[in-house]
């Protein structure tokens, strides 16, 4: 048993406990609230125990079924889900409530595991990123028609993190994370200056943009700049004798060509509030009731707690209910309000714990699968932190991103646990294979 990783789990679930208490508490249902969670906590220990017994190469030999079983769980609940804040992103059965989204990003990383699990020598970059990356689309596409734009983001670094270590050279990874700048950035762009409309006639290069996203004469124009500057750059360098093939401008412009291309689809595909949020944390003041007010509540609480915090029961922000989802997305602000500034560097230093030991696991595997399994239950949990934690501290857009062991819900704890499950299985076989 790898000791740490079960310390710093064990941690978070009890810290995780004491929080939604005390946030539920003013709603009179918080012994209600305890129960499920005791629940789903008991159905995860039940899953780490048979996972850890299970030799993990069982999922080896079955990646296709596993993938079409998370399809049938993401499409299951676009049929049957139940619509809670605006997003069908549950399956309700009785008492229960399952979220597809937490079950199927596991899974995702066993298929992708089992697919990147070949010799080093075999690997074909172009070949492996478009495999991985067409299987990533279909359950990306599935999630946001929920929708559910934070169950989406967490794919990304989980495919180029597995990739990378997979094998797959830098500069390809490279070409992606530039591809997804350009098809991400003009969205945000045209969503934060469309909330201040005023400041496009100060910032002709915004509105330049703002009019290339939206499929005007202004995309073709910026294809021609931005490939007259690529080539035109290659050129110069060529003259400075260095030998760089006009495959790689060419190849440049395409990405860009793409990337313009996306950015379009994105304006429709998303939601307008959705965009608003991934903006308004570079000013929430904008908007201060509206998509702000989530950030300005939290930086508040957070910031009251100070180094002690306020004790349990005794934020204001939290008792009085100016915390919006604090027993769920923003769990760490009651934290850092009631807890204060020790506690909440309890839960950084448990996560970080448990980010170092996966990575640790996956070097000490013998096995090329278990090894690529644990890099993405390692990043899944980093990233998950990352995203939740900033979004509380006003650092990083809103979400919906749950904080894993420590946020209410029985879904996040117990695919959590199971991902815990699946790290004890490749640490107790790592000097079998």
């Amino acid at each position: 048993m790898d000791w740490p990783t079960m310390a710093a789990m064990a941690t978070l679930l009890l810290m995780g406990m004491v929080a939604v208490y005390s946030a539920v508490n003013p709603s009179g249902a918080s012994l209600r609230f305890m129960l499920k969670q005791l629940v789903a906590i008991g159905i995860g220990a039940i899953a780490i125990f048979v996972l850890s017994s299970l030799n993990y190469q069982i999922f080896r030999a079955y990646p296709w079924i596993i993938y079409a079983l998370t399809l049938l769980l993401l499409a299951a609940v676009l049929i049957i889900g139940k619509r809670i804040h605006g997003a069908k992103s549950w399956i309700v059965l009785g008492p229960l409530s399952i979220e597809p989204v937490e079950i199927a990003r596991i899974g995702f990383i066993m298929v992708v595991a089992a697919i990147l699990d070949h010799p080093e020598r075999e690997m074909r970059p172009i070949h492996w990123m478009a495999t991985v990356f067409a299987l990533g689309a279909v359950h990306m596409g599935l999630i946001l028609r929920e929708p559910y734009l934070g169950g989406t983001l967490v794919y990304v670094p989980i495919m180029l993190t597995m990739l990378y270590f997979s094998g797959v050279p830098p500069i390809y990874l490279l070409a992606v994370i530039f591809y997804g700048g350009v098809a991400v950035g003009i969205p945000l762009i045209s969503t934060y200056f469309s909330m201040q409309p005023q400041l496009l006639n100060l910032h002709p290069l915004a509105l330049f943009l703002v009019s290339s996203a939206a499929g005007t004469r202004s995309a073709i124009e910026l294809l021609f700049f931005s490939t007259s500057i690529i080539f035109g750059l290659w050129w110069f360098i060529r003259k400075l004798q260095v030998r760089l093939p006009w495959q790689y401008p060419g190849f440049l412009s395409l990405i860009v060509a793409l990337g313009v291309y996306t950015a379009h689809l994105i304006l429709h595909l998303i939601k307008d509030y959705q965009r608003k949020r991934l903006v308004v944390f570079l000013s929430p003041g904008f908007d201060p009731l509206g998509a702000g007010y989530h950030i300005l509540q939290s930086q508040i609480a957070v910031g009251s707690g100070r180094l002690f915090g306020k004790g349990l029961f005794s934020g204001s922000q939290t008792q009085l209910g100016f915390l919006p989802e604090k027993h769920t997305d923003f769990i760490f602000s009651v934290i850092g309000e009631e807890m204060g500034f020790l506690w909440a560097s309890v839960v950084i230093i448990a996560f970080a714990i448990l980010v170092w030991r996966a990575f640790v696991i996956a070097t000490e595997s013998q096995d090329r699968f278990g090894s690529l399994m644990a890099v993405g239950i390692g990043c899944l949990f980093g990233f998950q932190c990352v995203m939740n934690i900033g979004m509380t501290l006003g650092l990083l857009p809103v979400t919906g991103v749950a904080l894993p062991f420590v946020s209410y819900g029985g879904s996040q704890v117990v695919s959590a646990m199971i991902a815990i499950g699946l790290l004890q299985s490749v640490n107790f076989r790592r000097y079998i294979y």
